[in-house]
């Protein structure tokens, strides 16, 4: 074997060429699916939460007022004040800069694949390929939602760390920690995400009592971006709700909202191992106003003193882990392996499923909010309406081929009625769980540090607490397709040493430039 291409002293204009031209095809192959979908539909998608991320700018634009909600707070609202001053349709503008930043997404990812494999010039194009045209991240790019932003800051925060031992330079460390905390200025639930990668800048250069004055500042500034962002008690109902099937009802403190909750608690109970799939209806009724029916007056009384609401939610769910930790447990890796085996992820790139869910949230928008449907397409609802006619008319010669690729590259399925589902694994996990595997060994475990562990507390920690809603998935997904090209680097690997001792020995100790 040749010189490894991603030796740690190589020369990084040299390894930037060398990356770019192994990214060639992904980027290309990239940039024609991201042009043909920008055809096919010109305006992004204004989802359901898309209005709290542009209220920011609805209120600037038209009401000439700054102000941005704790909940939708820093990077991404303040960057959708920009589109309506932009040349073109809003909704397309924002299209199309997400999209460009999808693309150096991808050049990311080959990076980090760059430097953590062996034989780079396998797996780079392999990796950056896979995600080049990986239908959760082509969508969510075309979505107005800050989903794109986050896993765009996270490769970047990532490739700061790489080469191996980069973070041991000031500068770089420095940059590294700015790149985190924008993690969490993108958006509230990319905490453990941060947590992650501030854990791996302590196993690579050190504990924070080593670092200079500028790191530890940036540091600090990160813990106050995170304490002006997000509801409050958002996270407390959503960890109730997640652990309502093992919430004691016959002991432990607020005995009175135990026994409202009594039935839905036995309910859950009833079929334990299907909780995960039928954990979005009691979401609902534990916060939202279709359970003042269910769970009476008392309940809805409490949800109105929102402090206090926290309090019992929050003190509710953990007496019920702390009792029961192992059945928490399962639950917890059950809805993981649930949300994996989603493979309906960009369906709505086909142009009747968009047009169909579009119109549905925009009927109530053109009567409550005019003025902001005005500025996102630019035209009255008679224009719109036109627009709309003309858009479905539009062919996508890549409809045909969506739904059998992510049937065909799901992490996991589900089996089973309904009622009676359980989960299999598929040759994806397996080869990304080797990769995982290959990570931990003591050669290697700091250099991919920033990988394995943003991704053990990410996925741990958000299905703790929230449900099963497959966007969780996508600033960590792409750490299944590098591991997926570490676990078949490793197998390579072991099939060379299994070779005649005559012919291993050709194997050079610079083969394996990765140190930790």
């Amino acid at each position: 074997m040749s010189a490894p291409e991603n030796a740690t002293g190589d020369d990084s204009r040299a390894a930037l060429r060398r990356c770019l031209w192994w990214c060639c095809p992904a980027l290309l192959i990239g940039a024609v699916l991201r042009v043909s979908v920008l055809l096919a539909l010109p305006e992004a998608y204004y989802g359901t939460d898309s209005n709290s991320y542009f209220e920011a700018a609805s209120r600037l634009w038209n009401d000439g007022t700054l102000d941005v909600k704790s909940k939708r707070r820093w990077i991404y609202p303040v960057l959708l004040m920009a589109a309506p001053a932009l040349p073109g349709r809003t909704l397309t503008v924002i299209a199309i800069v997400q999209h460009g930043l999808g693309l150096a997404t991808v050049f990311g990812i080959g990076w980090i694949t760059l430097h953590l494999t062996r034989r780079p010039q396998l797996w780079v194009p392999l990796v950056t390929t896979l995600a080049a045209v990986w239908p959760r991240m082509l969508w969510y790019e075309h979505e107005v939602i800050a989903e794109s932003c986050l896993l765009a800051v996270v490769v970047l925060s990532v490739a700061l760390a790489l080469p191996a031992g980069s973070l041991r330079q000031r500068q770089r460390l420095f940059l590294f920690l700015l790149a985190a905390t924008a993690i969490v200025a993108v958006k509230p639930h990319g905490r453990p995400l941060w947590l992650g990668l501030l854990g791996s800048a302590a196993l690579i250069a050190g504990g924070p009592w080593r670092w200079d004055r500028k790191s530890l500042l940036a540091g600090v500034a990160s813990i106050g971006v995170m304490l002006s962002s997000g509801k409050s008690d958002q996270g407390a109902w959503l960890l109730l709700s997640s652990a309502l099937p093992v919430v004691r009802t016959d002991a432990g403190p607020w005995p009175e909202y135990r026994a409202i909750l009594r039935p839905q608690i036995e309910e859950a109970r009833a079929d334990l191992s299907q909780y995960p799939w039928r954990q979005g209806r009691y979401k609902k009724m534990l916060a939202e106003s279709k359970g003042d029916r269910q769970l009476g007056e008392a309940w809805t009384r409490l949800r109105a003193d929102r402090r206090k609401f926290s309090s019992v939610a929050r003190s509710l769910a953990l007496d019920g882990i702390l009792h029961s930790p192992l059945t928490y447990t399962r639950l917890v890796l059950t809805k993981m392996c649930m949300v994996l085996s989603d493979d309906n992820a960009g369906d709505r790139l086909a142009r009747g499923e968009f047009w169909r869910q579009q119109e549905s949230n925009n009927d109530d928008r053109w009567e409550s909010r005019p003025r902001e449907m005005h500025l996102l397409y630019e035209t009255d609802r008679a224009g719109y309406q036109a627009l709309v006619l003309e858009r479905r008319q539009r062919r996508a010669w890549y409809e045909p081929y969506l739904l059998p690729f992510t049937k065909a590259f799901a992490w996991t399925r589900a089996v089973g009625p309904e009622g009676q589902r359980s989960i299999t694994p598929t040759w994806l996990s397996a080869l990304a769980l080797l990769g995982l595997a290959s990570c931990l060994r003591p050669t290697r475990f700091r250099a991919t540090a920033p990988l394995w562990l943003s991704l053990l507390l990410y996925m741990g920690i958000i299905f703790a607490v929230g449900d099963t809603v497959s966007r969780y998935l996508l600033p960590v997904e792409w750490i299944g397709m590098v591991f997926l090209a570490l676990g078949l680097d490793w197998m390579l690997d072991v099939i060379w040493r299994a070779q005649p001792p005559a012919r291993a020995a050709v194997t050079r100790a610079s083969d394996y430039p990765i140190r930790p």
